[in-house]
């Protein structure tokens, strides 16, 4: 028996011993590899390492070897498209143009089914690969396979039952509109699986429950199904999962009652029920003995009655959500019950009645790692101002549309001692007076947000201070006074909204060094100033980033000039119900980006065409009300392929378009 032991450990030392050498790729599975490059199409040619000049396929993109075999392991071919997106105005708009140029298309060859050593395959994030094409069923006789990710890809079909066949697989995705139909039951085979993600395919179950054999993968850690086509009651078959750390069963269209089994699942800590339609239930009792839960949203739910005071067991959550827009509000005697969440960062009450909770905000303040508070629309008791308050941790404050019973039309002195605040959203609140100076306690603010209310000052010399700003909304007030210079400190800000108010004057200079700015409205105010020396204020510094110019109905008069060829990354501009006038400058058509454009109401004249017509990612247009004329051509509008609403009544000029102009720009009415 010993020297066993010791034959073993010289071994292992031997092995030790032996210097790593260089994988070098099987010519065979090289081969291969050619094979299924040639069906793909490459524009930004990430695969230019794959060539037969390189003869070492284990050094390709993407390409993983087995350090001793060299057999030919995994494929890393995943596009990002989240690195697509960009924030602005709490907007993510997508760049598809990038996008595409970076990701792969084309087909999937047969051949990669030769690769019989393959465990892990990522296709991912390639939405024009595949595209109109379903899952390919030779992809169930790759055995080797243990992942397989074909998430937000161009397949899109019912998913082929030979995937059952992969006997080792233990993670699957094919989240992202990829599959319809119905999920076939050999999945249910794949008895080594820890991660199935189904979501986010809308027509995925095709109305029917959610498939009772789920409950037999008893590997499963992690089960998605959000964002699907199911409907009807959750199967408690699903209770048999005992691995589940993870679950999420949002937006399945699932009603009835929540079966009692999922209080079964011990191990988890991420539950999502949100999005569903259990109307005229209570929150179930089981749910609070979950004690591993560390999210839980039941959101939007359709849950009713009051909230239930053993919530409060649940002393492991980070993130809990209970608010609820589609039936009547949750009702929450006390909140007493948070007291010993001691973990809690994330609670979403909005739309509670919380109005006999008469002690919410000391419960509330004592909990220390509290972070993002959201009781937006909810209905608080009467109010009280603290003698003390300790947030020690809270960054997010969200009080939109919240009523007090009865009715304070302040806003409460207490929000000004949370120092740590970086987004403050008092929206709709019917708050009258000035904007209060305490404003100026907040120096971390970041998002502010006051917009629909009554506030009936100046905007404050304080608020000028607050140099953090990124987002300041401050539309639909009765606002009066000048825009300070003071403006100009402010420059880390990207979204600027101050319209629909009475301010007055011109646009201090001071507003071309915020040079972050990507959303300007300054929409009805009295501005009564020229528009050139607006553009003249933004073209240096702002103009490159800036999506979003929105003046209309703000007193302006002038001509446009060549200083609007500047926005070059413009997107939303509109120039509507002023008096500016001129012909359209030519450098309009360097607005490249342009997606909406209203010029209503204005003197322009000249053929607007001549400066628009190259605008092809237009889809909305408006020059109705100007003194526009001349005869517009169908060849005028050709490169306006993306246009689906175009207004140009009360104008000078002909319009000669045929009946295949109604074709190009799928217009149902021509104004």
């Amino acid at each position: 028996m010993n020297s066993s032991i010791y034959i073993l450990v010289f071994v292992q030392l031997w092995l030790l011993s032996l210097p790593c050498r260089e994988s070098v790729c099987i010519p065979s599975e090289r081969e291969t590899l050619l094979k299924f490059k040639n069906n793909l199409i490459d524009p930004s040619n990430r695969l230019w390492s794959w060539n037969h000049n390189n003869t070492n396929c284990c050094h390709w993109y993407g390409v993983l070897c087995h350090n001793v075999t060299s057999h030919l392991l995994q494929l890393h071919l995943h596009t990002s498209p989240s690195a697509f997106y960009h924030d602005y105005d709490y907007q993510y708009l997508f760049d598809e143009e990038a996008y595409r140029r970076w990701s792969f298309g084309g087909e999937i060859s047969p051949c990669l089914a030769d690769l019989k050593h393959l465990n892990y395959l990522d296709l991912s994030g390639n939405r024009f690969l595949g595209e109109g094409m379903s899952i390919p069923s030779f992809l169930g006789t790759m055995s080797s396979l243990t992942h397989l990710d074909l998430s937000y890809t161009g397949f899109y079909g019912k998913i082929p039952p030979q995937i059952g066949n992969l006997s080792n697989l233990v993670y699957l995705d094919l989240s992202s509109d990829v599959a319809n139909g119905t999920v076939p039951s050999q999945i249910g085979n794949l008895s080594k699986l820890r991660y199935l993600d189904l979501s986010a395919n809308y027509l995925l179950g095709g109305g029917m429950s959610i498939p009772s054999f789920l409950g037999t993968m008893t590997s499963l850690t992690h089960l998605n199904l959000s964002h699907t086509g199911f409907m009807g009651k959750i199967p408690p078959q699903i209770g048999n999962l005992s691995n589940l750390v993870y679950l999420d069963l949002s937006s399945v269209s699932a009603n009835g009652t929540v079966p009692s089994q999922i209080g079964n699942l011990s191990k988890l800590r991420y539950l999502d029920l949100s999005y569903n339609d259990f109307e005229g239930m209570a929150i179930p009792s089981f749910l609070c003995a979950m004690t591993s839960l560390t999210h839980l949203d039941l959101s939007h739910t359709g849950f009713m009655g009051k909230i239930p005071s053993q919530i409060g067991n649940l002393s492991n959550l980070v993130y809990l959500d209970l608010g609820n827009y589609f039936s009547e509000p949750l009702f929450a005697e006390n909140v007493e019950w948070v007291s010993s969440m001691w973990k809690l960062e994330y609670l979403y009450l909005s739309y509670a009645n919380l109005s006999k909770a008469f002690h919410w905000l000391h419960t509330l303040q004592s909990l220390p790692s509290l972070t993002h508070l959201y009781l937006s629309d909810c209905t608080l008791p009467h109010y009280n101002e603290p003698s003390l308050l300790n947030f020690s941790s809270l960054q997010t404050l969200h009080l939109s549309f919240t009523s007090y019973s009865p009715a304070i039309s302040f806003v409460p002195k207490w929000i000004f001692k949370l120092k740590k605040l970086v987004s403050l959203q008092l929206l709709d609140n019917g708050i009258q007076g000035p904007i209060p100076g305490g404003i100026r306690n907040l120096t971390l603010l970041q998002n502010l947000d006051l917009s629909f209310n009554s506030f009936s000052s100046s905007i404050p010399d304080c608020l000028y201070g607050l140099h953090r700003l990124k987002y300041l909304d401050l539309s639909y007030n009765n606002l009066h006074g000048t825009i300070s210079d003071a403006l100009g400190n402010l420059t880390s800000l990207v979204e600027l909204d101050l319209s629909h108010n009475q301010l007055e004057g011109t646009i201090p200079t001071s507003l071309g060094n915020l040079c972050n700015l990507r959303v300007i409205d300054l929409s009805y105010l009295k501005l009564n100033q020229q528009v050139n020396e607006l553009l003249e204020i933004l073209a240096p510094c702002i103009s490159h980033e800036l999506t979003t110019l929105a003046v209309q109905s703000t007193r302006l008069s002038g001509n446009l000039t060549d200083h609007i060829g500047a926005f070059k990354n413009i997107e939303h501009l509109d120039f509507s119900n002023n008096s500016i006038g001129g012909a359209l400058p030519r450098s309009f058509g360097k607005l490249s980006s342009l997606r909406y454009l209203d010029l209503s109401i204005n003197k322009f004249s000249g053929n607007p065409f001549e400066s628009l017509g190259s605008l092809s990612k237009l889809s909305f247009l408006d020059i109705s009300g100007n003194n526009f004329q001349g005869v517009v051509k169908e060849d005028d509008l050709a490169n306006l392929t993306n246009l689906t609403d175009f207004g140009a009544s009360g104008n000078n000029f002909t319009l000669k378009v045929g009946p295949i102009g109604f074709l190009i720009f799928n217009l149902p009415i021509w104004k």
